[in-house]
């Protein structure tokens, strides 16, 4: 079969809508939820749908912020975090790019694109818009996570919105 050049190129613009490889054969139940759960409470921000996804306490060994500390969250500290997410970047939109599935566990690589409309801390916000990429491991159990291994692209992030070059032109100039 062959394909004209507008077909390429409609195809190469809408290339995230293909994006997703999945590797889950066997555990289609866990896939489904999984991208569920990105729609839901990743994309949409749902956090009263939280319950439907998470168990109520989720072991997290979570790395975004550079740390990789274990602790058990109880759900009811994640919505806070939902309804912050919303209101700091009423954009975001994550992109699952591959998935892969094996016994109780699903791995997930994502691209995450939004834009800087709040604080960071005490930076102030910019209207800059970043793109990155993470990657989370879940394990379920019951068709609910239990456990999260998580981390980001955070040197990514700071440095798409400027925040790196910021910091250094301020280090700079301490004597």
């Amino acid at each position: 079969m062959r394909f004209g050049i507008p077909t390429i190129v409609m195809l190469a613009l809408s290339a995230p809508a293909f994006a997703t490889e999945t590797h889950c054969k066997g555990n289609e139940a866990n896939l489904r939820m999984v991208e569920e759960m990105t729609e839901v409470l990743f994309n949409k921000r749902d956090e009263s749908q939280a319950p439907r996804f998470y168990a109520p306490e989720v072991v997290s060994h979570n790395a975004d912020r550079g740390g990789g500390e274990t602790q058990r969250v109880p759900i009811a500290n994640m919505h806070k975090m939902w309804r912050d997410s919303k209101a700091n970047s009423p954009d975001r939109k994550l992109v699952n790019d591959l998935i892969i599935c094996a016994d109780d566990l699903v791995v997930v690589r994502v691209t995450l694109s939004a834009t800087m409309t709040s604080p960071m801390g005490s930076i102030p916000a910019n209207g800059k818009k970043y793109v990155t990429t993470a990657t989370d491991t879940y394990r379920l159990k019951d068709g609910k996570v239990v456990e999260r291994w998580g981390n980001n692209d955070q040197f990514t992030i700071l440095k798409q919105l400027g925040i790196l070059e910021a910091y250094a032109k301020q280090e700079a100039v301490k004597p």
